[in-house]
């Protein structure tokens, strides 16, 4: 007799997940250190609100590996042309000699062809599925790989984030890598190598996306009042040395006067063998480099950026960089007030007074802020076409400086009062620094000439005419104006935050999408570092 044994039902065989979790000793130093807060930051970062730009980045990865490293654009033949042809060509190309170029460089980002990551499908360590290919590395982590550096004081580029990842064993597992050994095969959790990285940065950078956690990070920032509005908005410039060399190129104006100017050396974008008789044009090998004249004996080599921010609580709101770095400096503030409206219109109705240094103590554009925005322009003044007067004064005034101080006989500054707009006249009063609070001038010497029956001490008044560089209505001899301007400075402290505390001041990667690519991720850490 044959016996058989019941019927066994079809158990599906689950592979269960081991419920460890490894802690090192080390890394909970580094999260209780506060020396360290770099790693409490990647270790709690909030993966969640970047779902959006990591499905991006999924889609460009694929739309990056489809088309190719960088899709060649169909150019005309450019073989016959000369390089001074090409050197002239380029120089009509730059904002400083050719006035309808924008002042700000203004970058044109690639777009994939197919969208089709849904960005709730990501999550560190969860990639979206792929029949063709290995699996690609996790967003979030090349993505806390790159801000971190930033967030150690290194410059968030590829060749410092890979020396981190390979000689920091705690900074490569808090971002989510792990080391890989000499015989294991790929695992997409491994260090990536600096190709990776480079490519990463690249991706970032062509498809607009450091451009676009910038604004999100600012925006959420706004969202979640970590910082308030204020009714003041400051601006300034700072330059980056460039890691390029340069040529002078001599060339004729529109009125036919011989001039010469420093540009960066040519090159061509493309790898063919041949480059000298290859199709491809001779392009700048530094676009946006330019001499940045700090003083008389002082010329750098340099990339520009333009800083914008609140000067209460010295927090930027941008950085972006010049397109030419010889540019005035005044030429960048009004476009950039603008782009910052455009990508953040919650902050328009915001501000009421722009600082800037002399650079753009220019009326016309005055009269523009306040026209286009509403907006009062104050700035320093530039007092170099303003000599001091010191003939046409009321009596027993000794001078008037461009500023407008009124200095007596006596060598005391006389004090600002107000206008008088009847009789079109500033108004001055003798300082009360004498014993007791009395006016300076009952123990001067001049009294018997200047204010002999004057108890409350002389008063001056000085026309319009002589002072036609300041407005009446705005005066930079009022005690309000001075208070404001004294927030200006907080520019310089927004600057070294994010040049030399974020970054490095020396570049080493050139061109003007790299180097926005690098104030990008700057200011990406920064809003971070905000959040407490």
């Amino acid at each position: 007799m044959l016996f058989t044994s019941p019927a066994v039902p079809l158990v599906p065989v689950i592979e269960q997940i081991p419920l460890i979790q490894v802690v090192n000793e080390d890394d909970q130093i580094l999260l209780n250190s506060p020396d360290a807060d770099w790693f409490r930051r990647l270790n709690d970062f909030p993966w969640q609100e970047h779902r959006e730009v990591a499905a991006a980045y999924c889609d460009a990865l694929y739309d990056f590996n489809s088309s190719g490293a960088s899709a060649e654009e169909d150019s005309p033949d450019s073989s016959a042309e000369s390089e001074d042809d090409a050197r002239l060509r380029l120089l009509s190309g730059r904002a400083t000699v050719n006035k309808d170029v924008p002042v700000l460089y203004e970058p044109e980002f690639r777009t994939p062809a197919v969208r089709t990551v849904n960005p709730l499908s990501v999550a560190p360590g969860v990639i979206p599925f792929r029949s063709d290919g290995r699996k690609p590395k996790c967003f979030f982590a090349l993505f806390k790989a790159f801000i971190g550096a930033s967030l150690m004081g290194f410059p968030p580029e590829p060749d410092k984030v890979h020396l981190l990842l390979t000689s920091n064993l705690s900074f490569a597992r808090v971002c989510g890598f792990v080391p890989k050994g000499t015989d294991e095969k790929y695992w997409q959790s491994h260090v990536p190598g600096l190709r990776k990285l480079e490519q990463f940065d690249q991706i970032m950078t062509e498809y607009g996306l450091w451009d676009r956690e910038k604004w999100d990070e600012v925006r959420r920032n706004i969202r979640d009042g970590v910082f308030r509005e204020e009714s003041e908005v400051v601006g300034d410039t700072t330059h980056y040395q460039a890691y390029s060399g340069f040529e002078t190129v001599k060339y004729k104006d529109e009125n036919g006067k011989d001039l010469k100017k420093s540009q960066s050396l040519l090159t061509k974008n493309c790898g063919c063998e041949d480059r000298e008789t290859c199709p491809h044009p001779l392009e700048l090998a530094d676009d946006g480099a330019g001499t940045v004249v700090k003083s008389r004996y002082k010329i750098i080599w340099a990339h520009k950026a333009a800083i914008i921010g609140l000067p209460g609580q010295e927090i930027p709101l941008d950085a972006a960089a010049v397109s030419d770095a010889a540019s005035n400096d005044g030429r960048t503030f009004l476009p950039h007030l603008e782009r910052l409206f455009d990508n953040l219109p919650e902050t328009r109705p915001w501000f009421d007074i722009a600082l800037y240094d002399a650079a753009c103590c220019d009326q016309g554009l005055k009269e523009d802020f306040m026209e286009n925005h509403g907006i009062l322009l104050r700035t320093s003044l530039n007092p170099r076409k303003i000599a001091t007067l010191t003939g046409g004064l009321p009596r027993c005034m000794e001078s008037l400086t461009p500023c407008g101080t009124l200095t007596c006989a006596g060598g005391h500054d006389m004090d600002y009062r107000g206008v008088r707009n009847e009789t079109r006249t500033f108004i001055y009063q003798a300082s009360s620094d004498g014993e007791d609070g009395a006016p300076v001038c009952l123990s001067c010497p001049h009294r018997a000439e200047c204010c002999p029956d004057s108890e409350g001490g002389r008063t001056a008044t000085v026309s319009f005419d002589l002072l036609p560089h300041i407005d009446p209505q705005d005066p930079r001899m009022a005690k309000r104006f001075k208070a404001t301007m004294a927030r200006r400075t907080s520019v310089g402290r927004m600057i070294k935050r994010l040049k030399c505390d974020l970054g490095d001041s020396r570049l080493t990667k050139r061109g003007n999408a790299s180097f926005q690519a690098y104030l990008d991720k700057t200011m990406i850490a920064l809003h971070i570092l905000l959040r407490g």
